[in-house]
């Protein structure tokens, strides 16, 4: 098993992320901490406020384990958070 599979099956709520997100002619990037994911959406928080980000808009998901990051395509992520975890 890699890293990206391990990657994959943890939860990420709870972890410090930074996600890409959009088209190529309005690309955003947040930092923050993942509060809550379902099976289309994440929820993202940082000090000010709370994003609703579409996992098939997320061009790149970057989670923080220990000392590493890990970016992870959010066409990967599409599906409940259960079923992927059990993968």
């Amino acid at each position: 098993m890699t890293f990206r599979d391990y990657t994959l099956q943890c939860e990420f709520i709870g972890r410090n992320a930074e996600i890409e997100y959009g088209s190529s002619n309005n690309h955003k990037k947040i930092n923050g901490k993942i509060i809550f994911e379902t099976k289309n959406t994440i929820s993202l928080s940082d000090e000010c406020k709370t994003y609703v980000i579409p996992k098939k808009s997320i061009r790149r998901l970057g989670l923080i384990f220990q000392d590493e990051i890990c970016f992870v395509n959010g066409s990967l992520l599409i599906g409940r958070p259960e079923d992927r975890l059990l993968k």
